[in-house]
């Protein structure tokens, strides 16, 4: 909720202390990863939301490839943040052209 609202340093410190094992869904977990990329990407910081966002795909793909909004992340992290670790191996396994 707080990366809705911009306040990236609150939505990673809300986030700091979650784990997939708190969650009971694919899908859930997923959303965690992909709620803390985006605040990752507000707070400059593209490795680390690419590392999320890889995180989701192993959890539940289709959290990644087939939501809208989180492929315009991901095409966001890739066109913007080409050289960060990770972000090709992020945009090759989402399937998304950055």
């Amino acid at each position: 909720m707080h990366w809705a609202l911009g306040d990236a340093g609150a939505a990673l410190e809300a986030g700091h202390d979650l784990h997939e094992q708190q969650f009971h869904t694919r899908e859930r977990k997923a959303r965690m990863h992909t709620d803390l990329a985006r605040a990752y990407l507000m707070h400059n910081r593209p490795e680390r939301a690419a590392a999320e966002l890889l995180a989701a795909l192993r959890v539940s793909p289709a959290e990644v490839r087939e939501r809208p909004a989180i492929r315009q992340v991901v095409t966001e992290v890739g066109q913007r943040h080409r050289g960060a670790t990770g972000v090709r191996e992020l945009v090759t396994a989402a399937g998304v052209l950055a």
